[in-house]
C-alpha cells in the first residue's frame, strides 16, 4: 500500500482551517520559521538601517542633518531589545524548542544584536566630531511613543482577541498575515532610506518632499512593525 507524500505547505497560503498545535515543541510558527525568526530579521533590518544612517552621513560634504526617520529607527531598536531578550524562554528560546530562530546557532542572534547595538554606540560617540553637534540629530517626534508603544499594545490586544475567538481552530494564516505586513514594512523603510539618502536631494522641493514623507510613512511603518512585537508576546 503506497501512500502519497504531503506536498509542502506555502507560508502564509497553507490550510486555515488547521488548528495550530497546543504543544510547544511542534507549534507551528509564523511562515512555518522557527520560532523568533521573523523578530529576528526585524531586528537585524532595523539594527543594519541605523548602521547604513550613521555611516552614510559621516563626513558628508555639504554638512545635513539625519534623516527624521532615524529616531523612529533608534527608539524601535530600543523596544525590540526590550521585548527580545524578555520574549526568550517563553515565545522564543527555551529548552523545549526544536530549532533557533533563522536556524542559528542557539544564542546567537541576541549575541549578534547586543554586539551590534553596542558597537554602533561605540562607533557614533568615538566619531561624534565626524557627525557636527547636537544640532543634527532630528527632533523626537511627539508622536513618537504613541506610534510604537500604542502600536505594541494594539497588537498584543488583537492578537490574544483572535486567539480567544478562535479557541483550539486559531488559523495560521492570521499569524502569517501579521509577520508579511511586519516584513513589508521594514522593507519599505528600506525603501526610505534610500529614498532620502540618493533621490531627496535631487528633487526641485526637498523639504517639501520631506516634510510629507517623514509625517506620514514614518509613524505607519514603525507602528506596524511594533505591532508585530506586541502580537507575538
Amino acid at each position: 500500500m503506497s501512500t502519497t507524500p504531503a506536498t509542502p505547505a506555502i507560508p502564509g497560503l497553507d490550510d486555515s482551517n488547521r488548528r495550530v498545535p497546543p504543544s510547544v515543541g511542534d507549534t507551528r510558527y509564523p511562515l512555518g520559521l522557527p520560532a523568533g525568526s521573523v523578530r529576528a530579521f526585524l531586528a537585524f533590518s532595523v539594527l543594519g538601517l541605523l548602521w547604513a544612517l550613521v555611516l552614510t552621513y559621516r563626513n558628508q560634504e555639504p554638512r545635513q542633518d539625519l534623516p527624521p526617520i532615524y529616531p523612529y529607527l533608534q527608539f524601535l531598536m530600543v523596544l525590540i531589545l526590550a521585548h527580545y531578550f524578555a520574549a526568550h524562554g517563553s515565545s522564543i528560546g527555551g529548552p523545549a524548542r526544536k530549532r533557533s530562530p533563522l536556524f542559528l546557532p542557539r544564542g546567537s542572534v541576541r549575541l549578534l544584536l547586543t554586539a551590534g547595538v553596542v558597537g554602533l554606540i561605540v562607533w557614533f560617540v568615538y566619531h561624534w566630531d565626524e557627525y557636527g553637534n547636537l544640532t543634527t540629530l532630528p527632533t523626537l517626534p511627539y508622536q513618537l511613543p504613541l506610534v510604537l508603544l500604542g502600536g505594541f499594545l494594539a497588537g498584543y490586544l488583537v492578537h490574544r482577541l483572535a486567539r480567544r475567538l478562535s479557541g483550539e481552530n486559531f488559523p495560521f494564516w492570521f499569524q502569517d498575515v501579521e509577520a508579511w505586513l511586519a516584513l513589508i514594512s521594514v522593507l519599505a523603510l528600506v525603501g526610505a532610506l534610500v529614498f532620502h539618502v540618493l533621490i531627496l536631494p535631487t528633487l526641485d522641493n526637498p523639504g517639501q518632499w520631506e516634510f510629507r514623507h517623514s509625517e506620514i510613512t514614518n509613524p505607519i511603518l514603525a507602528g506596524i512593525i511594533s505591532f508585530y512585537f506586541g502580537a507575538r508576546s
